[in-house]
């Protein structure tokens, strides 16, 4: 089941029909939608960050779906299979040796 692909159809339409702009593959070749769509999840994260400093744990729940739509809002957008980018992801962590990077954190 493609699940996360649904998710993107579901929401690039709940934003077109919300009069919000929606990225296109053309968006690619643009200098600026997709940095502005980066920018947009990164200040979803600044915003979970902030829950999580306030212990507000309903808003960071709610700003981490707002992560996640903006990400598959990205990924419909630009017709990208994210279910197949997820798994295949997964599956490159799942044959990583342990502590792979070897960082403190």
């Amino acid at each position: 089941m493609n699940t996360l692909n649904i998710l993107a159809i579901e929401i690039n339409s709940i934003n077109r029909n919300n009069g919000w702009s929606v990225i296109t593959p053309d968006g690619w070749n643009e200098d600026y939608k997709i940095p502005t769509l980066l920018a947009l999840i990164h200040s979803e994260v600044s915003e979970a960050l902030e829950a999580f400093r306030h212990n507000d744990e309903a808003n960071f729940e709610e700003e981490l779906a707002d992560i996640l739509i903006r990400v598959l809002d990205c990924a419909g957008g630009l017709c990208i299979d994210i279910d197949k980018a997820v798994r295949e992801k997964i599956d490159t962590n799942r044959g990583r040796e342990y502590k792979h990077g070897g960082k403190r954190i």
